[in-house]
């Protein structure tokens, strides 16, 4: 059971900047979100037909952070005729076992998510840092890298793979064990996560204890801290690949949950929140404020209200709630959240955060 534990004035230039869109600014965008690839008997159209299918289902998991958004009964019709979304797909022999691999429509996959009413899980998602220790029968207590043990991290990429959730991992060099000694990695210590972590600049780390009870017995502990919040979770099986790869699929349920579009976020209600923009010195930094903005899924509309010197204010249009709105930004590493600016005397009520007298004051950098 998951538990949450804590918790330049000119008009010409204005009217210039409206018209320039270049691509946002992101912190960790999925590349190959649309991509799948199965393992097929044959080259047969039947054996291709199944695949598709197998491999959309695949893409709807990530896309809606929904594990079992293939038991969904509305998704049945559209993973039959799964050929129709497939964009490209080729084959690839691999020791003696042949793949197939696909390329799915975007495009065509949001229409379906939008028309079913599923949530959206932006391909922009927390780039997660994972700590794993290991207390084995036979070889005691350690700290785990990628050289250790290589399949078991072979098993985490492919489950991070399989959810569209970036995972890096520690070297686990002297630096590393120097902060994140063994005891501490145990103990889930987050003072230890952000002091190790600083060197590798995280959106996200899970640190992750894996126990063997038995032969074939495996009891995990785990703690995903991010955004200034942390979530503890535990999970079992029968291998260590297992009980790990199950930590990776919880933090992207957790994180899903957190970040993703869902139809009916805000009672469905369309509301404007005034964010203010400093440090925005050059034209470069317009164009690419202005369309940061515009690309977050959670935005409906970005109108720029007003330049002034290196302050930009513009007026969001979101039906998502505040705080899903100020966690999707707080993804991107251009933005600072900048320090309240002190009290606004309204009759001795302070101005709600996001209103024109109270904007959520950020600094780009």
């Amino acid at each position: 059971m998951v538990q949450l534990l804590r918790h330049r004035r000119a008009s010409g230039l204005l009217a210039l900047l409206l018209c320039v869109l270049v691509l946002p600014a992101q912190a960790r965008v999925i590349p190959d979100l649309y991509e799948a690839v199965e393992a097929v008997p044959s080259r047969g159209a039947t054996d291709r037909a199944n695949a598709s299918s197998r491999g959309l289902e695949r893409i709807f998991v990530r896309v809606t952070g929904d594990a079992a958004i293939g038991s969904n009964p509305q998704l049945q019709p559209v993973l039959k005729k799964a050929q129709q979304y497939v964009q490209s797909y080729r084959y690839e022999m691999e020791d003696n076992q042949l793949y197939l691999h696909l390329s799915f429509d975007p495009q065509a996959v949001a229409e379906q998510v939008h028309a079913r009413q599923l949530p959206m899980w932006p391909n922009n998602r927390p780039g997660t840092l994972v700590w794993l220790a290991v207390d084995t029968l036979q070889g005691g207590r350690s700290a785990l890298s990628e050289k250790d043990a290589p399949e078991l991290f072979a098993a985490l990429d492919a489950a991070a793979m399989n959810r569209g959730l970036p995972v890096d991992f520690p070297a686990m060099d002297d630096s590393d064990r120097r902060n994140m000694p063994l005891g501490n990695l145990w103990a889930l210590d987050e003072q230890s996560a952000e002091r190790a972590g600083v060197r590798y600049r995280p959106d996200a780390t899970l640190m992750g204890r894996l126990l063997q009870v038995s032969g074939e017995r495996w009891q995990a502990n785990w703690l995903l801290i991010q955004g200034g919040r942390s979530y503890a979770f535990d999970a079992s099986g029968t291998s260590l690949e297992d009980v790990a790869a199950r930590g990776v699929d919880e933090a992207a349920n957790l994180l899903a949950q957190r970040y993703a579009v869902r139809p009916g976020d805000g009672s469905g209600q369309q509301s404007a929140v005034i964010v203010e923009l400093s440090g925005v010195d050059s034209f470069a930094a317009y164009s690419k404020v202005s369309a940061y903005l515009q690309g977050l899924a959670q935005v409906n509309n970005a109108e720029l209200l007003s330049v002034d010197h290196d302050r930009l204010r513009f007026a969001l249009t979101s039906s998502v709630p505040m705080q899903n709105l100020r966690d999707a930004m707080a993804l991107n590493r251009n933005l600072r959240q900048q320090a309240d600016e002190g009290p606004i005397d309204l009759s001795g009520y302070r101005a709600p955060l996001g209103s024109a007298e109270n904007p959520l004051r950020y600094r780009w950098h």
